[in-house]
């Protein structure tokens, strides 16, 4: 890591020390806006972080998270395949609370109608909605047990109307998650490392589906210790949401130093500009069956999604941690 440096005023000189100091506070500031593709890495005094919140802080300065999200069309890029179970996510966001949302936040295509009658759950027949128990259980049997992705966007069973709407509501239950990490090595030791990301998107999506896409990363630390290609090519998928105002781009590759003090255990972790929220996928079903009998349902679908951070453009920074 190179460091700035200007020659010293000399002594009385005061006029020539402010020139001084304003040229490099100019040519440091221009460092800082040079490309706006840059990935963001911690570098200035070659800081390592000792603790979690110490890299959320730092992270929230550039790419800050809103606390709820909401996602138009199905979450087909980052959803989370661990088992999202009803239970955990009612301890944070209730279904009631998530219903709200729905209606201010992914729009008047989701109202029930008032003159067709509603139905609930297996085991009601009441105007409640139809919250299922996990992830797992999204198949839907008024339609042979279709799955949601599979019904998200298409036509509507009835003539001239619209297609069936779905979408995703949470709140925010894991900031900056971890990617990619390099091997640990105790210092006093000095290597580079190299990284940057590509962002694709997903060519197959359908108008039933959300904006995002997936993520190819790397990670080298060569020629040094725990060096090698170690953390090397890792994809991830995220998607998009309604608040959405800088979409991710390619990030720039870029080589760093990898100073690690004495007696300091470092390594480099890269972090998603972006959060895991927690709530449930919803839709809309408005149905007619084979003997002309029209009825509808809201149906609510646990899930957790990874969405970016709504106004930063670089899909990950690299940290150097300790410990």
């Amino acid at each position: 890591m190179s460091t700035l440096r200007t020659a010293p005023a000399r002594r009385g000189s005061r006029k020539g020390a402010l020139v001084t100091g304003a040229l490099a506070t100019a040519f440091l500031t221009g460092i800082s806006l040079v490309g706006s593709s840059t990935p963001a890495h911690a570098e200035d005094g070659n800081t390592y972080f000792k603790t979690e919140q110490e890299v959320t802080d730092f992270l929230a300065q550039s790419a800050p998270l809103n606390q709820n999200e909401a996602i138009k069309g199905y979450p087909v890029n980052g959803q989370d395949a661990q088992q999202i179970k009803l239970d955990d996510v009612k301890k944070v966001y209730s279904p009631d609370q998530a219903l709200k949302d729905v209606s201010s936040k992914l729009g008047s295509g989701f109202d029930l109608a008032q003159a067709v009658p509603t139905e609930g759950g297996p085991s009601v027949t009441t105007e409640d909605p139809d919250i299922r128990r996990s992830s797992s259980d999204d198949k839907e049997p008024w339609l042979d047990n279709w799955d949601a992705k599979s019904m998200c966007g298409q036509p509507s069973h009835n003539p001239g109307g619209d297609p069936m709407p779905c979408g995703f509501v949470g709140v925010l239950d894991q900031k900056y998650p971890l990617i990619q990490t390099s091997s640990g090595v105790m210092g006093k030791a000095s290597f580079d490392y190299k990284f940057g990301a590509t962002v694709g998107q997903d060519t197959s999506q359908t108008s039933g589906w959300s904006v995002g896409g997936k993520v190819t990363s790397q990670l080298n630390t060569p020629g040094g210790p725990g060096g090698g290609n170690a953390g090397t090519e890792l994809n991830f998928t995220y998607s998009e949401s309604t608040t959405t105002t800088n979409k991710w781009t390619t990030m720039v590759e870029q080589t760093n130093k990898y100073e690690v003090p004495d007696g300091v255990n470092g390594r480099v972790e890269g972090r998603a500009n972006g959060g895991k929220y927690i709530g449930y996928i919803v839709y809309k079903l408005d149905f007619t069956n084979a003997d002309g009998v029209r009825k509808q349902k809201m149906v609510l679908i646990p899930a957790r999604v990874l969405i970016q951070a709504p106004g930063n453009s670089v899909p990950m920074t690299f940290v150097k941690r300790q410990g």
